[in-house]
């Protein structure tokens, strides 16, 4: 997906996950509350996906020191069906509230070969890849989808509608290889701006819309993004934003609370995890040698670029995944300061940083290919 360069630093992973720990600590989190949560944050960052991740833990810390979203929420599991559920999430971090969706559409599966959970009263929930992924790793196939408030103009659209409205489809193959596909409906996910904005750079001009309705290189400006795909993009995340909300009872499109309005307001954001139980059709094991064939074969196409490679959905942030855990994850400047200022306000160490680390074109924000 398209991402931005900035000046940064190089934090080890473990180093990263435990200074958000602590901060979530000190926000009155429950220890496994607070580990799971950090873990979702690091791992999109591992991942290269950094949009959603350690980023946006200010903001969550805001939030809940507002009190929008609750610390320590009593989430509700409401069995629908013998296939079908709910999962309120008591307005606490979206996270958890994914999380045990998931993990009940996998128990739903095992007894009825498939199963689906809808989410209510939650909020945002970073990379649902982490989510798809937890299901391919019960040896199924995994869905996942949330909505968010409106910033992603309609196909022919000068204002906006839906969020970004992201989706997430995964298949399990073998030796941790699964296939897994994790988008947003939008030509770039909003938080890569909010990044942008944070770091003080610029973005591309025909990623977005200011008030007047004109394309903007100013992320500070940005009133919406376009979806991908034009019209293709535009109907995938209103159609996302049906299975999100209609089925739970959240706000839909422009009813729905922003994340960067009112940080009092509850976000009452609704969500959608399925599972499908490949046991009931076929044999785990026969599955993950198709897909492990699939991998080959796709890997093994000639590319259009020579020195070119075919990459499957999921190994670019697999590869990005292997350097960051052996190199470490950049994290930007200005989102450093506000971590060390954090870490004086909630009374935890620091964050130990080293080596700065220079883009190749420093302070411009730099398009890289989808993936």
């Amino acid at each position: 997906m398209p991402q931005i360069q900035v000046k940064s630093a190089l934090i080890e992973a473990d180093c990263l996950k435990e200074f958000c720990i602590q901060l979530l600590l000190q926000a009155e989190l429950r220890e496994l509350d607070a580990e799971l949560v950090a873990d979702t944050l690091v791992e999109s960052n591992l991942r290269g996906i950094d949009s959603h991740g350690v980023a946006r833990l200010p903001h969550y810390l805001e939030r809940i020191r507002q009190q929008s979203i609750k610390a320590r929420p009593e989430m509700q599991w409401e069995p629908l069906g013998a296939a079908v559920g709910r999962v309120d999430g008591d307005h606490g971090l979206g996270q958890l509230a994914m999380v045990k969706a998931a993990d009940h559409a996998v128990e739903l599966a095992r007894k009825s070969g498939a199963g689906w959970v809808s989410i209510c009263n939650s909020s945002h929930c970073g990379a649902l890849a982490y989510y798809g992924l937890r299901i391919a790793a019960e040896g199924m196939i995994g869905f996942a989808f949330t909505h968010v408030d409106p910033m992603v103009t309609p196909h022919g659209a000068a204002e906006p509608f839906c969020g970004t409205n992201p989706l997430c489809i995964t298949a399990p193959g073998k030796e941790g290889k699964s296939l897994c596909l994790d988008m947003a409906t939008s030509i770039t996910p909003w938080n890569t701006i909010a990044n942008a904005a944070t770091e003080g750079v610029s973005i591309p001009g025909d990623w977005a819309l200011d008030a007047n309705g004109k394309g903007t290189t100013d992320p500070n400006e940005v009133v919406a993004i376009f979806p991908f795909g034009g019209f293709k993009g535009s109907g995938l995340g209103l159609m996302i934003d049906v299975l999100c909300a209609l089925l739970g009872g959240a706000p839909s499109g422009p009813d729905i609370p922003k994340m960067y309005g009112d940080l009092t307001q509850r976000r009452l954001l609704g969500g959608m995890v399925g599972a499908i139980d490949i046991s009931h059709f076929t044999t785990v094991e026969t599955f993950q040698e198709r897909i492990t064939g699939i991998i080959q074969r796709w890997g093994g196409l000639q590319p259009l670029e020579a020195g070119g490679q075919v990459l499957y959905p999921g190994e670019p942030e697999a590869n990005s995944r292997e350097v960051r855990t052996a190199e470490g994850i950049p994290v930007g400047w200005q989102l450093i300061k506000q971590f060390q200022q954090l870490a004086d306000r909630y009374g935890v160490s620091p964050l130990e940083v080293a080596e700065t680390r220079q883009p190749e074109e420093e302070d411009v924000a730099v398009p890289v290919a989808e993936k």
